[in-house]
């Protein structure tokens, strides 16, 4: 992508972001002068380099799968699986910790959420359909660019309009939930830390009952808002939803001799 200075100087959140999908290059006077690259996260080192993610703006790798082939393989399976950025993932079975970790919280939002009539929360499995808002920045979005997650926890909030008629849910999530587990580590701090916060959720809870802590992350216009780690005795709160508490002596028990 090239723009000049003056475009740069006078917009350049809107490029800051941009260069997460291509590098841009700034010129003066018709002549190339400069390049902004996007600055990889958990990067130790100062490197100039390509953007790490694909976006879908360059040609797919063949690993790499298409919406419509996501669909027809999960129609097929009695597996769980989420497509994230045109990588399939097949979801393992939850254990017993993680299930307990669950309910309790389901019941904690649930008793929260009903006295706000517009919001609910919902379990999975439920399939969330999610487009990373920086692609409308640079070209019209297609259904290759559909991620397809199953949060542990769901909020949604005046939901009913984003029921389509085969009765999926089509909207954005307000608040979703991972319980991390062996498996899932890596994929929920890492990759769906990235995918919810540019596709428009406010808010993320990380579970991780190996440490006994509660991440909470806040989300404004595609970047982070605020975050707070919770542990030991403390309560986790949440940002959107002002009273909304979780006692994590009461999330997490710890396992008797």
């Amino acid at each position: 992508m090239y723009v000049s200075a003056t475009e740069v100087q006078n917009n350049f959140g809107k490029y800051l972001k941009l260069c997460k999908i291509e590098n841009v290059i700034i010129t003066r006077n018709g002549k190339k002068q400069a390049m902004l690259l996007y600055y990889p996260r958990n990067s130790e080192d100062l490197e100039a380099g390509e953007p790490f993610a694909d976006y879908g703006t360059s040609p797919r790798k063949e690993e790499y799968v298409s919406y419509q082939q996501f669909l027809e393989m999960t129609e097929k399976s009695e597996n769980r699986y989420e497509l994230i950025d045109g990588v399939v993932y097949l979801m393992a079975s939850p254990g017993f910790t993680h299930q307990r970790i669950l309910g309790e919280l389901y019941t904690l939002f649930r008793e929260y959420l009903i006295r706000h009539d517009s919001c609910d929360s919902f379990l999975a499995p439920f399939d969330i359909n999610l487009i990373r808002q920086n692609i409308k920045l640079l070209r019209e979005e297609t259904e290759d660019d559909i991620n397809v997650v199953q949060p542990d926890l769901i909020v949604l909030c005046d939901y009913l309009k984003d029921i389509n008629e085969k009765d999926k849910y089509k909207g954005t999530p307000t608040l979703v939930v991972e319980i991390l587990s062996p498996s899932s580590r890596s994929k929920d701090r890492v990759k769906k830390l990235d995918l919810y916060m540019e596709s428009g959720i406010e808010e993320y809870w990380i579970i991780d009952s190996k440490t006994n802590s509660v991440m909470v992350y806040s989300f404004k216009e595609g970047e982070l808002d605020g975050d707070a780690l919770y542990t030991s005795e403390q309560n986790a709160e949440s940002f959107r939803f002002p009273g909304l508490s979780v006692s994590l002596d009461k999330l997490f028990i710890s396992k008797k001799n």
